[in-house]
C-alpha cells in the first residue's frame, strides 16, 4: 500500500511547485539589442535581441530596457503581472527617435505540467529466468505535446542541420526556397530552426513567402514572432501578421 501512495504523494508535492513557476520573455521587435533589469537586477550583462527568465516568481515584476540603436539609446521602466504557470511573451519596441521604449504583450501560453518520473517496482532475483511474458515490461512514454500547432515528424536538431548545409551549398535563391519547401511539406519544425533556415536566404522577398509557407507546418505557433527581427522593413513584419492572423 506504501508503493501505491508513493507516486501520488510525489505529484501532490510537485504540483504547488509548478503552480508558483512561470517564465518571461522578452523580443526586439525590429532587432535592435538592448538590456533587461528585473527589480534592479541585472538579467543579460551583455546586450541581446532575446532575453528569456526562467523559472520567475509569479506576480509584479518591475522592468528596466535600455535599447542600444543607431539613432541612440532608449530607455523605459514598467510595471508588469505575471500569472502563475504561463510563459508571458513581450516585443521590445522603439518609438522614432524620441528616446522612449515600450513593452507590448504578445501572448501567455500556459507552461507544460512537470514530467513525474516513477520507480520501476523492484522484482526478487529468482524471478531473473522467469517467462518473459510474465515480467514487467515499463509502458513506452507517450510524446508530450506541449505546443498549440501540429508537430508530427517534427524535424530534429540534425535534419535542420542537414538542410541549411544542402542550402548553403547552392547559390540560385530559387533552388534553396525549393529545398527548403520540400524539406518541411512532410513534418513539422520548430521556430527556432526556422529562424536558422531563414537566415539561408539572400533577399527578404524570398524570407517573407517561405515564411507564409513555413507557418503552416509550425509546430509552436505561438513562437512565429521569434523569426521578426530578420526583417530589416516593417511591412515585411507587417505582412507576415496579417497573414497569420488570417489563418
Amino acid at each position: 500500500m506504501k508503493k501505491l501512495l508513493l507516486p501520488f504523494l510525489f505529484v501532490l508535492l510537485a504540483l504547488p511547485v509548478f503552480a508558483q513557476t512561470a517564465v518571461l520573455t522578452f523580443t526586439a521587435e525590429r532587432g535592435e539589442v538592448f538590456h533587461i533589469r528585473l527589480d534592479d537586477r541585472t538579467i543579460n550583462h551583455t546586450a541581446s535581441n532575446f532575453v528569456r527568465i526562467a523559472p520567475l516568481r509569479p506576480g509584479r515584476h518591475y522592468i528596466e530596457v535600455k535599447v542600444r540603436t543607431r539613432h541612440g539609446v532608449y530607455q523605459m521602466g514598467q510595471r508588469i503581472v505575471v500569472p502563475a504557470g504561463v510563459e508571458a511573451n513581450y516585443a521590445v519596441r522603439t518609438v522614432g527617435r524620441s528616446g522612449k521604449a515600450y513593452l507590448r504583450l504578445i501572448s501567455e501560453v500556459p507552461l507544460a505540467p512537470p514530467v513525474v518520473v516513477r520507480p520501476l517496482p523492484r522484482y526478487p532475483d529468482r524471478y531473473d529466468d522467469y517467462d518473459r511474458e510474465h515480467r514487467y515490461e515499463p509502458v513506452p512514454p507517450r510524446y508530450d505535446n506541449r505546443y498549440s500547432g501540429d508537430c508530427r515528424n517534427l524535424m530534429t536538431g540534425h535534419e535542420v542541420d542537414r538542410l541549411i548545409q544542402t542550402m548553403r551549398s547552392r547559390d540560385f535563391e530559387s533552388t534553396k526556397l525549393s529545398i527548403a519547401r520540400d524539406a518541411v511539406r512532410n513534418g513539422s519544425i520548430l521556430a527556432e530552426d526556422l529562424k536558422r533556415v531563414l537566415q539561408q536566404f539572400d533577399y527578404e522577398t524570398t524570407r517573407v513567402e517561405f515564411a507564409k509557407y513555413a507557418y503552416d507546418y509550425l509546430c509552436d505557433k505561438e513562437h512565429f514572432y521569434y523569426i521578426y527581427d530578420l526583417f530589416r522593413f516593417d511591412s515585411s513584419v507587417q505582412e507576415l501578421e496579417r497573414y497569420t492572423g488570417r489563418r
